[in-house]
């Protein structure tokens, strides 16, 4: 959670650990300079114009700072930005006379320079593989999860999954219009998680003793000794950017989790189909011969992969992430247990927090 440090800072510890992706978008942008509607030779000679302007930009920049010619910025302050975002700009100006291509070069730029400090500053890279390890070292709650749910779950999903409508239509849709229809579940799927952070959020600060928070603390590389003069723990409240980092935190692992439990729907079904759902019941049902993927046989028996299975069973897949967020939200158990093992983390990361204001950076 790097927005819980103190006094830190977009251009000394944010952009400036983005600085080789920036170098090499800031670098790449010397394509800008040509026009696909040029010769070859003439978009290559734009190219390398431009990269030369870029670099020369840069060795500019390091003269004027007293700085060797090519070392990267050890700081990344409003020059830089400009130089980042104002040089790769003109120079589709300068050799094409193009300012629609300048101001789309300009846009574009500027998006991905958001992008980047939102990924950097809140830390997402590592925030993802922590969530990675975390969910993998916890698959058997998740499985347990899945299993307490699954009663409920096959009962409507066995009729859709053996259902002919559902075979002509999520079995026959064009996959682009299927993905549509995933990415919309996993929009809703969102929503519902999104609903329901704030409430595991509440009260995860307040800490009465010392002792609790040395508790809480566990095994952090922290001193857990009670600061002297300090009778009671009294947090700061969270900013708007910490919160936001807890908040990402909940939504990046729980997330993932709800992805690992639709994974485990869509190789159910898919499994399932492989076993009872032949090729001829499929031509019955989407009145059109399946597309086969792969067929093989298993203990004497003749299995076959269809396309029309793989899509109903990931039209099942996103939809079961729907329903499994929903029912976290309606059951009080359940959703405990879903948000157990990140409520713990995130809660130690606050104790340590408790520590490190009373004591100092």
């Amino acid at each position: 959670m790097p927005h819980f440090i103190i006094a830190y800072s977009a251009s000394d510890d944010v952009l400036t650990r983005a600085v080789p992706a920036l170098t090499l978008i800031f670098l790449f942008s010397a394509i800008s300079a040509g026009d696909v509607d040029w010769p070859t030779w003439g978009i290559i000679l734009a190219s390398i114009s431009g990269l030369v302007l870029l670099l020369g930009a840069w060795m500019l920049l390091n003269r004027l700072r007293d700085r060797p010619l090519l070392a990267p910025p050890d700081r990344i302050g409003r020059i830089e930005i400009g130089v980042f975002l104002g040089v790769p700009t003109l120079l589709p100006l300068l050799f094409g006379g193009d300012l629609a291509g300048s101001a789309l070069t300009f846009v574009t730029l500027l998006v991905i320079l958001g992008l980047v400090y939102a990924i950097t500053s809140y830390g997402l890279i590592a925030l993802s593989v922590w969530a990675l390890r975390e969910m993998f070292r916890t698959i058997g709650q998740t499985v347990r999860l899945f299993t307490r749910a699954m009663p409920l779950l096959l009962l409507g999903f066995m009729f859709l999954f053996i259902n002919a409508e559902a075979w002509q239509s999520a079995g026959r849709v064009d996959r682009s219009l299927l993905i549509a229809v995933a990415v919309l579940f996993g929009f809703l799927a969102a929503v519902f998680l999104v609903s329901q952070i704030p409430r595991e959020m509440h009260g995860l600060n307040t800490f009465e003793t010392w002792q609790e928070v040395a508790e809480e603390a566990d095994d952090a590389p922290i001193d857990t000794t009670a600061p002297a003069g300090i009778e009671a723990p009294d947090p700061p409240p969270l900013t708007k950017r910490e919160k936001g980092n807890v908040f990402l935190v909940f939504l990046v692992s729980q997330t993932l989790r709800l992805a690992l439990v639709s994974s485990l729907v869509g190789a159910l079904f898919v499994a399932l189909g492989l076993l009872i759902i032949r090729p001829e019941t499929i031509t019955l049902w989407t009145q059109q011969p399946p597309v086969v993927v792969v067929q093989y046989m298993l203990f004497g028996f003749e299995l076959t992969l269809t396309e029309e299975l793989l899509q109903v069973s990931g039209f099942l897949a996103a939809f079961a992430a729907v329903y499994f967020s929903v029912y976290t939200t309606t059951d009080a158990t359940l959703r405990e247990e879903f948000f157990e093992d990140t409520v713990s983390e995130v809660r130690q990361n606050l104790a340590v927090r408790v520590f490190y204001r009373a004591t100092g950076p």
